[in-house]
């Protein structure tokens, strides 16, 4: 499998800047999506974002979203990476992750095949970093995670982070359409 992953350079190669690259993309996933940050958590395995993600109405349509969301979002953290460091994580377990949801949610909307799922849900998160105040946002956003993490905070409070947002991204109105709307899919 190394030989399929393009070995990290110059600072991508201190692994805990990458991640902070990394977590730069999902937040930046989640401000676009219009989903509040709750913290972000940096492991020693795959890091995770936690975001307001819940389904509303208790349907089977809200379960779904909230399930594409997830997608877009480990799509996120990949692609700042391939921005950033030109080459992603390749073997971090997003991919295999991206693979199940995405046959999930084909399987759940009884619709279309999965490679259909990945493709447009990769598309979303493509045009999110194909706005550049969202792609320059990418580096300033990992400095300020990289600068936590490496002060020893293992969580930093999404309030916190959505400030640090704030200063290169403008904040977006609450999310009241769903993400077929608000994506126009």
């Amino acid at each position: 499998m190394t030989a399929l992953c393009t070995p990290a350079t110059g600072r991508c190669a201190e692994q805990q800047y990458r991640l902070s690259v990394y977590e730069a993309g999902h937040a930046l996933a989640a401000r676009a999506m219009k989903l509040r940050i709750l913290s972000v958590r940096i492991l020693p395995r795959p890091p995770e974002l936690v975001s307001d993600k819940i389904f509303e109405g208790n349907n089977w349509g809200s379960f779904i979203e909230m399930l594409e969301l997830r997608v877009i979002e480990l799509f996120c953290g990949q692609i700042a990476e391939e921005l950033v460091c030109d080459s992603s994580s390749c073997c971090s377990g997003d991919v295999t992750r991206i693979d199940e949801l995405t046959r999930l949610i084909a399987g759940l909307n009884e619709a279309g095949d999965t490679a259909t799922v990945w493709f447009g849900l990769e598309e979303i998160a493509e045009k999110i970093f194909a706005d550049p105040q969202y792609r320059a946002a990418i580096e300033p956003l990992a400095e300020f995670l990289y600068d936590r993490f490496s002060k020893g905070h293992e969580e930093i409070d999404g309030r916190e982070l959505e400030a640090e947002l704030d200063k290169h991204v403008p904040p977006l109105p609450a999310r009241k359409t769903g993400l077929r709307k608000l994506f126009s899919f």
